[in-house]
């Protein structure tokens, strides 16, 4: 066995891991200014005694988000995140509602006050679900950490929570399998090394003695 080109293979895959490596690093750093950058943007530009950090953190929250690893056929873990607030509010029936309070009183007290007056409502057309319509909006409101801080939200949060979002679902995980994947070949290229080294000593042992033998016949 050539452990020369095996090696050569390994190295010529670790270099492109090593370069994709690289570039995630850099939109990592990049995705995390930007990040903090416009959180300091909101809260500059927040009303005044409103700050957006863990003051206003709900202690009852829930990640929406859940990693998991798999394997592959070499034993390499993959890393992968999952979206979990869908299946957790359909199970409760989509009972978003409790963790967000903040934004459930600004919310209702908003509807209330675009409400027509009781005498001027108009009538609900025979045949309608008023359920099931009620029912609808309280679904789509999923568990959005960006009602905590309100109903409407400035742009510069919004922009703070993609970049978060964004670094969590695609860099990171990717992230952490090239490491892993880079790690066992930098194992597979030391016991290729080592092999190689022994065969070659067997070699060189080997030739001297044939060589010692040819000597002591002549």
């Amino acid at each position: 066995m050539d452990y020369s080109d095996a090696i050569d293979t390994l190295l010529e895959r670790y270099l492109a891991l090593l370069d994709e490596y690289t570039i995630l690093r850099a939109r990592l750093s990049q995705l995390q200014t930007g990040m903090f950058q416009h959180l300091a943007r909101a809260n500059f530009s927040a009303e005044r005694g409103m700050r957006y950090g863990p003051d206003f953190y709900d202690e009852r929250m829930q990640a929406l988000r859940q990693v998991s690893i798999s394997t592959t056929e070499g034993r390499l873990p993959i890393f992968t995140v999952s979206h979990s607030s869908q299946a957790r509010g359909e199970e409760s029936g989509g009972g978003g509602d409790d963790d967000c309070p903040l934004a459930d009183k600004q919310e209702k007290a908003a509807v209330a006050a675009e409400a027509p007056p009781v005498g001027e409502q108009q009538p609900v057309p025979a045949g309608t679900d008023t359920a099931e319509s009620e029912a609808g909006p309280k679904k789509q409101n999923a568990r959005d950490p960006l009602r905590w801080f309100g109903v409407l939200t400035p742009l510069s949060l919004r922009q703070t929570q993609a970049s978060a979002a964004e670094a969590v679902d695609q860099v990171v995980p990717r992230l952490a399998s090239l490491s892993a994947e880079m790690q066992d070949l930098e194992i597979q290229v030391r016991r290729a090394r080592k092999r190689r080294a022994k065969e070659r000593a067997a070699t060189t042992k080997q030739q001297q003695s044939v060589a010692g033998g040819q000597v002591a016949a002549t």
